[in-house]
């Protein structure tokens, strides 16, 4: 395997023998994002039973075994499968991260095509600040054949600033990487994985959403627009951003009333304090509560702690709250 990316390969296969095609997931995550990762899969096993699944889970050196033997567990619960590909992380170090919550994790999904078994050429990336609320065979029965990715909207498609700071024609279609149908026969063909590396390097200082801003850099003109339920983000009811989006856009968000992919993205996180009122809270609390994660506690936000506590324990218990900022879709 190229990059000196795997070190050691975790497999636990419990799925029965069964007709049905096999729908493949791919995720990754670090010790910080462990337990989002885990609450994440919950939700996929739990809504889709009758289906049957392999999840390949990127993981780097800061994710202890007990952590690994969890998720082996949780795939043991649920009679599903989940193979552990040990990433070396020292691979991104040059690369940078904009934001300060993320890591190179982030990187990972960017060589799929080169860690994961050539037998797997189609694939669904999910990220781990994602419920899936029901069967996700619709979503794997699009057909790709004919792109590198099927993908959804950015809550920043509309912004002009995205595509001069990319070098790209604004088409309003900048997408979002943490919900992704993955054609890795086609990312194999064309070589996307050195294709990848190459644009890191080559515009490390536009790069703000790193690995997002990547694959929308290499694979803008080589992707399928799919409908907002298939990554529905949370801040896509925030009004100031709502208010941004083209009509078919808008149009497109307030008719999914039921989404199938739910992302709590950007800093927007249903585990701090920050965002207890959120909407969709109720929804990721639901899979926490039923999860082996159950007790992780809420995090404090790293800016304006104090604020945040006052809301939190004084005024939201008292019902005292500022002017709502989410449009409500019924």
């Amino acid at each position: 395997m190229p990059y000196g990316l795997i070190n050691s390969f975790y497999i636990n296969y419990y799925s029965p023998i069964t007709l049905m095609e096999t729908i493949n997931i791919l995720c990754a995550t670090d010790k910080n994002f462990v337990p989002y990762c885990g609450i994440m899969l919950t939700s996929l096993f739990e809504n889709n039973k009758d289906e049957h699944i392999v999840v390949y889970l990127l993981v780097d050196d800061t994710v202890k075994e007990q952590d690994k033997s969890k998720y082996l567990f949780l795939a043991e619960q649920y009679k599903q499968s989940i193979q552990i590909i040990q990433v070396d992380a020292s691979t991104f170090e040059k690369y940078p991260v904009y934001n300060k919550q993320w890591t190179n994790s982030i990187y990972y999904r960017l060589l799929a095509a080169e860690l994961l078994p050539d037998s797997v050429d189609k694939i669904i990336y999910l990220d781990a600040d994602i419920i899936v609320t029901r069967s996700i065979r619709e979503m794997w029965k699009i057909d790709i054949k004919k792109y590198a990715l099927g993908v959804v909207q950015d809550i920043w498609a509309p912004n002009q600033q995205v595509y001069d700071r990319l070098g790209l024609e604004n088409d309003k279609c900048y997408f979002n990487s943490g919900s992704m149908i993955l054609n890795l026969k086609y990312w194999r063909v064309h070589d996307l994985s050195k294709k990848y590396m190459t644009y890191i390097k080559d515009n490390f200082e536009k790069l703000w959403f790193n690995d997002q801003d990547t694959l929308n850099g290499v694979l803008f003109d080589q992707k399928l627009m799919l409908p907002v339920t298939y990554n529905f983000q949370v801040l896509f009811l925030k009004k100031s951003l709502f208010d941004e989006m083209t009509d078919e856009q808008k149009k497109d968000i307030l008719a999914t009333t039921n989404p199938l992919i739910m992302h709590y993205s950007a800093s927007t996180k249903p585990w701090m304090i920050k965002y207890y009122k959120m909407p969709y809270l109720g929804l990721w609390r639901r899979y926490r509560d039923i999860s082996m994660w159950k007790k992780t506690p809420d995090l404090l936000p790293k800016t304006k702690v104090l604020n945040w506590l006052i809301k939190r324990y004084i005024l939201w218990p008292l019902n005292i709250y500022f002017k709502e900022d989410y449009i409500r879709i019924q």
